[in-house]
Formats: C-alpha cells, sequence, structure tokens
C-alpha cells in the first residue's frame, strides 16, 4: 500500500507526513517503522520491504524521505519508479514524502525543466498512491495572459518571454497564448486593411489600442505573422515541447 504526502509548503508538508507516520503507528503498534532516505537507501533493503514480512512482524511501515529527488544520484528513484505497481500492491505501508520547490517569474529553463520532470515523477506516484495529501504554497493571482499580447503587440520581445515562461509556470497552456496572439494579429490585419472604421467590428477601446499597435508592423510582416501561427497549430502536437518551444520562437522573433 502507498501514502502520498506532497508539495512546496515544505513545513507543512513534512510536519503532516510524520504526524500520519505517527497515527498509523499507534493504531499498530506491533508494525515495525523504517526510515529511508537517499543516504541509506539500498535495492535489496527496499525490495525485502516491498515483499517482505516475517513471523513475528506482521506489518512493515517504510517512510521514505524524498527518495524521488536526486540528490546523489538516480538509483533510487529508478528503481522506485519502476517498481510502482509492486508498492502499491504491498501488504506493507509505504509512506511517501516529496518536498517540490516554489518557481517564481526569475527562473531559468534549467530549473524550469527540472520542475517539470520532478512533478511528472509525483504524478506518476499519485496515480499509484491509495491517499494523496498536498500541502503546497498558495499560487499567485490568475495570470492575465492579456499582458504576453500587450508586450507581443509592442514588440517588446524579452518582455513577451519572460511573460510566457511565468505563464506556463502558472498553469497557462501554450494554446491559451496561441489563440490570444492569433486574435490580436487578425484585429491588427483588419485595422490596416480596413479604410472605413466603421466596417470594424471592434468596441472602441479594442480598436483605439489595436489601431495604435498596428502602427509597429507593415502588413506584410502580419501576414507572416498570422501564418506561422496557424502553421503551428496545424503541424505540432498541442501540448508537446515542440509546440511550446515554436510559440516561444515567434514571440522572440517579433
Amino acid at each position: 500500500m502507498l501514502y502520498l504526502t506532497y508539495g512546496s509548503d515544505k513545513k507543512k508538508t513534512r510536519d503532516k507526513h510524520l504526524a500520519l507516520a505517527r497515527s498509523i503507528l499507534n493504531k499498530q503498534p506491533g508494525a515495525t517503522l523504517f526510515k529511508l532516505s537517499v543516504e541509506n537507501f539500498s535495492i535489496a533493503e527496499f525490495e525485502e520491504l516491498i515483499f517482505g514480512q516475517t513471523l513475528f512482524v506482521r506489518h512493515f511501515i517504510i517512510a521514505s524521505d524524498n527518495l524521488l529527488k536526486e540528490l546523489k544520484d538516480k538509483v533510487a528513484k529508478d528503481f522506485i519508479l519502476t517498481h510502482l505497481s509492486d508498492i502499491a500492491e504491498s501488504k506493507n505501508l509505504f509512506l511517501f514524502l516529496e518536498e517540490e520547490e516554489t518557481l517564481n517569474r526569475s527562473v531559468n529553463l534549467e530549473s524550469k525543466d527540472k520542475w517539470k520532470r520532478r512533478r511528472a515523477e509525483i504524478e506518476k506516484v499519485k496515480k499509484m498512491a491509495t491517499k494523496t495529501q498536498e500541502f503546497s504554497v498558495l499560487p499567485p493571482p490568475e495570470f492575465n495572459i492579456y499582458s504576453i499580447v500587450d508586450a507581443f503587440a509592442t514588440r517588446d520581445k524579452n518582455e513577451a518571454w519572460t511573460l510566457y515562461e511565468e505563464a506556463l509556470l502558472s498553469g497557462v497552456t501554450p494554446e491559451d497564448v496561441l489563440w490570444k496572439i492569433i486574435w490580436q494579429v487578425q484585429n491588427m490585419l483588419l485595422v490596416k486593411r480596413t479604410e472605413n472604421e466603421k466596417e470594424l467590428n471592434l468596441k472602441p477601446f479594442v480598436l483605439g489600442k489595436t489601431k495604435r499597435v498596428a502602427q509597429k508592423f507593415e502588413i506584410e510582416e502580419l501576414e507572416k505573422l498570422s501564418s506561422e501561427l496557424v502553421d503551428l497549430y496545424h503541424e505540432t502536437y498541442l501540448g508537446s515541447e515542440e509546440f511550446e518551444f515554436g510559440l516561444e520562437r515567434i514571440l522572440l522573433g517579433v
């Protein structure tokens, strides 16, 4: 059996993990507790804890401390991820503690990728767990996608890229950003091509703002951008890294 306690609120996550272990021990005084970390991890011992029981000890409780983190090497993590079904089906109880980092706007790409990999690994454990508890720092307010659109439309590519990375870390999908950028490009094309503003179905505020930023682009540039954005949608798999980085290249190329 597998219980998972995880999150970016490290103190609360650890406190709840320890409280859970104490509570189970109080209910099962005949059980034996094992504490494992990357410092004392052994594949042979872990296998014994998954499959083993003795005549004298009815139950093992295994409290693991951040075994999925690559603090020294990947031995513990790789073994656990390939034996999740065995751990979940074990007659012994595994209590996993996995602490996450909190990402902010200034995070670099390497840290972002590392966070994504760790979150994906925790999600794999979560799917196999009988019980899960998450204790994370409260997320920031909902991200305003239009801030990316504004930076893009004013040709501030550095700000557009920075905001795009922040949006992804906030849970915004690349597809959401794509459609807002396409909407802006199409509006700028309409303004450029239409002589009579009354024919445009745009609200006064949107029209005025679009007219100002459209001055920064030639029609040929906007047509090229429109084609690139639509091609990106049709030629790459939505949600893939190729799609994410393809949109990133367009933002940086404006």
